[in-house]
């Protein structure tokens, strides 16, 4: 029986848009047992909140924004979006990409 960490690993081997397939199932669905009296696996907002509390990597933010990593980074030289740099590494808040996304690129401004 596979494991959730083997199923993790293999799902970061897909393609991005089957990655982005299997994360709106989850988020629209959850995981929900097969029997009605089983109670639900995944609490989805617990969840949720997990995943908001983790910065996002540069690779990560460029792909939850639509955009290159090389986009990613001029907006970041030029002070468009805010970014935490540890070395050579950069972070970003998800709360704030979030609202970022929604300023900026949901209306279509880039």
């Amino acid at each position: 029986m596979p494991t959730a960490e083997t199923l993790i690993k293999e799902i970061y081997l897909l393609p991005l848009k089957e990655r982005e397939k299997i994360a709106r199932h989850l988020i629209h669905y959850g995981i929900k047992a097969t029997a009605e009296e089983k109670p639900e696996i995944l609490d989805l907002l617990a969840w949720q909140d997990e995943i908001s509390q983790k910065p996002f990597n540069l690779k990560q933010a460029s792909e939850y924004l639509g955009i290159s990593v090389v986009t990613l980074r001029r907006w970041i030289k030029t002070g468009r979006i805010p970014a935490y740099k540890a070395g050579r590494a950069y972070t970003f808040d998800v709360f704030k990409l979030k609202q970022f996304k929604k300023d900026h690129l949901a209306s279509g401004i880039h």
